[in-house]
């Protein structure tokens, strides 16, 4: 195999021929071409890979395949970024039961160009939601998100309730009773003396009423 020489013109044919042998012993091509590639990349140089492709949600407690889909997807993921579906995409990835809610979909509405991460506590339980995946899961839709917008994380408790309908009913009975007004006709009470509240004013033996002739 024939290199390109990057000797001048006047070089003389030893320096040409060793030139070549050494391009030989030192081909950088393949392992450069290896160093870039998601598939032949050492595991060691693909944090460093990871790192030229800007991959800004990598762990270094994936597995190595999974190592290898990111650094693959790295070019396509950013195509995908500032949109819903790359936040979806984010979330998916720590739990299926992540809901987003668009500031039109809220209730009441919230400011335009906002959204929320709900996360339905009857779902995701406490004990997986620690604080430390929190923050990590907000770091990460902070990159896949739009740049304009701005979002809550939201723990979400839903409550449920039945509403049971019952009647009742109870055994009783009625009476009538009809009933008589008689006039009494026995004194004019109208001649009484009575107190501001009515009441009439007795004499001074108490046998009788005081009345006012």
């Amino acid at each position: 195999m024939t290199y390109a020489s990057i000797l001048p013109p006047a070089s003389t044919k030893l320096e040409k021929a060793l030139e070549q042998a050494a391009a030989g012993l030192l081909d950088f091509a393949a392992p450069i071409r290896d160093v870039w590639s998601p598939v032949a990349c050492p595991a060691g140089h693909l944090p460093w890979l990871a790192w030229g492709l800007a991959i800004s949600h990598w762990k270094t407690s994936w597995s190595l395949a999974r190592k290898r889909e990111a650094v693959a997807d790295a070019i396509p993921y950013h195509r995908r970024k500032g949109s819903r579906s790359a936040v979806e995409e984010v979330l998916a990835r720590y739990h299926p039961a992540f809901q987003i809610v668009e500031w039109y979909q809220a209730n009441p509405p919230r400011e335009p160009h906002t959204f929320e991460v709900r996360a339905p506590a009857s779902e995701i339980p406490a004990s997986f939601l620690t604080s430390a995946l929190a923050d990590e899961i907000i770091a990460d839709v902070a990159v896949a998100k739009p740049a304009s917008a701005h979002f809550d994380f939201v723990q979400a408790l839903e409550a449920q309730a039945t509403l049971f309908m019952a009647a009742g009913g109870f055994a009783g009975g009625m009476h009538r009773a009809d009933y008589q007004a008689q006039h009494d006709a026995s004194r004019d009470w109208s001649l009484v003396l009575q107190t501001e509240i009515g009441e009439p004013v007795l004499t001074e033996d108490g046998l009788d009423y005081l009345e006012t002739h």
